[in-house]
């Protein structure tokens, strides 16, 4: 009641718009593939978000105590109902590629057949197979409430991993902002739709959580040694979870981990020698040998049980070495990317702006306050100092082993890592925006604060304008509706034995995944490239030898077109590519089925030679 009427006021408002923009898209579902799920919610719902949005900011900054807490909690509630927008809109199911053979995955898990201990990372299929059991709902969609619930344990975890080393609410509301601007999320390598390594990646923040409140001795109790405490306790089936989550993950956080003992240990010896009277002894901050042997036991057994650890450690000592022979190979998929780009008259620097502006932002706060640690301009030797130190000097051994999966043909992984930086990051990013905002609390009133609110509003935008694919970073929404799913089952169902289906740029391999389909892997075909360009192409066009029947079925879905032509501009395939297929001009292309967003064609090859590609002409 402390608050001013005129806040309260506000806050009544941004919350029923945010009700109202939720209920607007509950109320209008998607009813196919949406090549940007931005443009085709219904206006209302960003008018409701990012009202309230607006609103819990300006509030956050003007009001305080509980309203100031009503003003973060707004905007975070903005925050989840856009990360929730896949659900809101009724989608079939959120995801492509990965996602779709993870799918099947989850699902052969509620058989007998398929368990646990049958992949590497069990953890996220694990969740959503939980989720949907508990919830009474598909597998499909409990794999989205599963990066959904990730989503808000990052939102959730940031601002309190702050709070244990600075205990000022400032911090703790700058650490909400910082959470919501969803920086992990770089769409090369880490994504919004279902993703093993980006689910675990939005895990970490409660591995740090905890980490924190067991380095800084807080939540002490009375009944355990002075070594541990609660938390320390609940730290190790943490980390036990992160390496079922993925392990890629768990040898980051190894990493870091380790490079916290070693700064704990160096700290206690210094002050022994520089500071012997010193009360503490340099032992302010416990140690974490005994999580550090626990996660390394634990990742070592686990992880070397399955082939996948040996492939990924084979294939990053061959880039590695073949870029120290050759010298080329370094950053293969930003290269691509760029290229990509570049061929539909995208520059890189408007790509770079729209993906990683925010992000250099603040890795630019974070180096500031990790060099003004160094240079002794900050010396008040408080936890979040050491904090920050902690996480400066991980830079020295996390970056090393970053920059050598920036080579070769494992490139796609240092986009993953940096996914993973960017929650260290934020963190000290947050904290660097405290300080800042520490010295310039008495400049900042009155419409000092408005424009910081707008400014706010405007960063937490354009984050989040990249966090879901579209044409606005030249990529398709992951989307897979239910047409694609029923095409292709049907498809699969009733195709003659032996024959092979094909798919425009990407083959049926997923879809034979999602649906647990036993295919022939040489039976599903990729047109790609020229292969495309005609219809004439498309009939003789062989990717496999094994297929013995001189036809094969071509598959077109509503969002093949829209991927090609909208998101990627015409870059591979025009319009009329497509139209040669299907206005039914020749003779040997025949339509077989249809539901509205997906068609299945029969392409007759009979008199054509079936000798592998290399042996034909086309």
């Amino acid at each position: 009641m402390t608050s001013p009427r005129w806040t309260r006021v506000l806050l009544v408002v941004g919350f029923l718009g945010l009700a109202g923009g939720v209920l607007t898209a509950r109320a209008d579902p998607a009813t196919g593939y949406e090549v940007s799920v931005y443009a085709a919610t219904p206006p209302a719902f960003w008018v409701g978000i990012i009202g309230a949005a607006t609103i819990g900011t300006v509030v956050a900054l003007f009001d305080r105590d509980l309203g100031r807490i009503a003003g973060v909690g707004l905007t975070g509630l903005s925050t989840v109902s856009f990360l929730a927008l896949p659900l809101f809109r009724g989608y079939y199911f959120f995801g492509s590629g990965d996602a779709l053979t993870h799918l099947g995955w989850a699902k052969q898990m509620l058989g007998p057949e398929f368990g646990f201990f049958d992949l590497i990372y069990p953890g996220g299929h694990s969740l959503g197979v939980f989720l949907s059991q508990t919830m009474g709902v598909p597998v499909r969609w409990g794999m989205m409430y599963a990066m959904l619930a990730m989503s808000v344990l990052t939102l959730l975890f940031v601002p309190l991993a702050v709070w244990v080393v600075v205990r000022d609410s400032r911090a703790v509301i700058i650490a909400a902002f910082t959470a919501m601007l969803m920086l992990p999320i770089n769409n090369i390598s880490t994504h919004s739709h279902f993703h093993t390594y980006t689910l675990t990646t939005l895990y970490f923040p409660f591995v740090l959580y905890l980490l924190f409140k067991h380095l800084t001795r807080d939540a002490e109790d009375v009944s355990l040694p002075s070594w541990t405490a609660a938390t320390s306790l609940v730290l190790p089936i943490a980390l036990a979870a992160n390496v079922f989550y993925h392990p890629q993950v768990a040898v980051n956080v190894l990493i870091f981990m380790g490079t916290v003992l070693a700064v704990g240990v160096a700290w206690r010896r210094r002050v022994r020698v520089t500071q012997p009277a010193a009360a503490d002894g340099g032992q302010r901050h416990r140690l974490i040998l005994g999580q550090v042997i626990f996660l390394t036991v634990l990742l070592g057994v686990w992880a070397t049980q399955y082939q996948q650890t040996f492939t990924l450690l084979n294939n990053v000592y061959l880039s590695a070495q073949a870029f120290l022979t050759t010298g080329t190979g370094a950053g293969q998929v930003a290269a691509e990317r760029g290229g990509s780009a570049q061929a539909i008259g995208v520059s890189l620097v408007e790509l770079f702006v729209k993906l990683f502006a925010v992000n250099a932002l603040y890795i630019a706060l974070a180096a500031g306050l990790v060099a003004a640690l160094v240079f002794g301009v900050i010396q008040n030797r408080s936890d979040s100092d050491m904090a920050v130190t902690y996480i400066g000097f991980s830079a020295l051994t996390l970056g090393p082993f970053f920059a050598v999966q920036f080579i070769g043909d494992v490139s796609g992984y240092f986009f993953r890592h940096l996914g993973f930086a960017m929650v260290l990051v934020g963190i000290v990013g947050a904290i660097a925006l405290y300080h800042l905002s520490d010295t310039l609390q008495d400049t900042i009133r009155g419409r000092r604060k408005a424009i910081v609110a707008v400014l706010t509003v405007a960063v937490l935008c354009l984050s989040l304008a990249a966090y879901f694919p579209s044409p606005y970073i030249y990529n398709p929404s992951p989307q897979s509706p239910e047409q694609q799913f029923v095409g292709y089952d049907t498809t699969f169902e009733h195709r003659a034995e032996g024959a092979a289906v094909a798919g425009i740029r990407s083959g049926p391999g997923r879809f034979s995944d999602a649906l647990n389909d036993d295919f022939d892997p040489r039976l599903m075909w990729t047109l790609s490239g020229e292969q495309f360009n005609s219809a004439e192409n498309v009939t003789q066009f062989r990717q496999y030898s094994y297929s013995e029947q001189p036809f094969y079925y071509l598959v077109v879905s509503e969002k093949d077109k829209d991927r090609e032509l909208d998101a990627f501009r015409s870059l591979r395939y025009q319009e009329a590519d497509f139209e040669r297929i299907t206005d039914g001009a020749n003779p040997r292309i025949s339509q077989i089925h249809t539901n509205g967003g997906f068609d299945a064609y029969y392409v007759n090859q009979r008199g054509y030679s079936l000798e592998p590609p290399e042996k034909t002409t086309s």
